[in-house]
């Protein structure tokens, strides 16, 4: 299982539902690794992952750093999103998310930002801007969840083939469509419903619930 957090995982107040918690945790203590896969930071992740008793590689910054058995991965290239936002800041008012201080290879910047604004002003720069409905994240050029989980997989022994992905947002999209499985929450963005194998009434945790019944991974 490849899990997102805030909008799936967690509510818009960014308050964990305790029953899709319990739930992943059934999964996972039944021999099925779930990872985490959030557009946040790695120190927010893996405090997450561990306090809420799964076991699988945690995957941060979108795909960015994969992290496993406290061992890490960095897969994203933190050079060109610096620059291009440098350049942003000349053009632009872009306030940075308060985590980015922990931020090592993309920058976040505040949702209140345009991000129609931000994508033409970076446009022809060799990098990805996605929206989480939770930040605009400006990544290295072919970065996304799906590089971090086909890390995560390789780290397993396993075929992303394998992995039921669960999201609901822009930066889910590639590890739905190209996962064995894709589920998207009630809540999803129309374009991640539209590449999912399953889209669950409920949303957020809700959904991951209703995901994981329709994977038939809670008897």
């Amino acid at each position: 299982m490849a899990v997102d957090v805030d909008g799936t995982l967690a509510d818009d107040s960014r308050r964990v539902h305790l029953g899709a918690v319990a739930a992943l945790r059934k999964v996972n203590d039944s021999g099925v690794p779930v990872m985490l896969a959030s557009g946040n930071v790695l120190p927010i992740a893996y405090a997450l992952s561990n306090y809420l008793g799964l076991t699988g590689p945690i995957i941060a910054e979108n795909g960015g750093i994969v992290s496993y058995k406290q061992k890490i991965w960095i897969l994203g290239d933190p050079e060109s999103p610096r620059k291009a936002y440098d350049f942003l800041k000349t053009k632009m008012d872009a306030e940075r998310l308060f985590t980015d201080r922990w931020r090592e290879t993309e920058v976040g910047l505040k949702r209140d930002v345009s991000l129609e604004k931000v994508r033409e002003t970076l446009k022809g720069w060799d990098v990805e801007v996605q929206t989480t409905g939770w930040a605009v994240h400006i990544m290295h050029k072919g970065m996304n969840k799906f590089v971090g989980v086909r890390k995560g997989c390789e780290l397993l022994g396993i075929s992303v083939k394998d992995v039921a992905a669960v999201g609901d947002s822009d930066n889910d999209e590639m590890m739905i469509s190209e996962c064995g499985w894709g589920v998207a929450v009630g809540n999803a963005f129309d374009g991640t419903k539209h590449v999912a194998s399953f889209v669950a009434r409920s949303p957020d945790g809700a959904g991951v619930i209703e995901g994981l019944e329709w994977l038939g991974l809670l008897k």
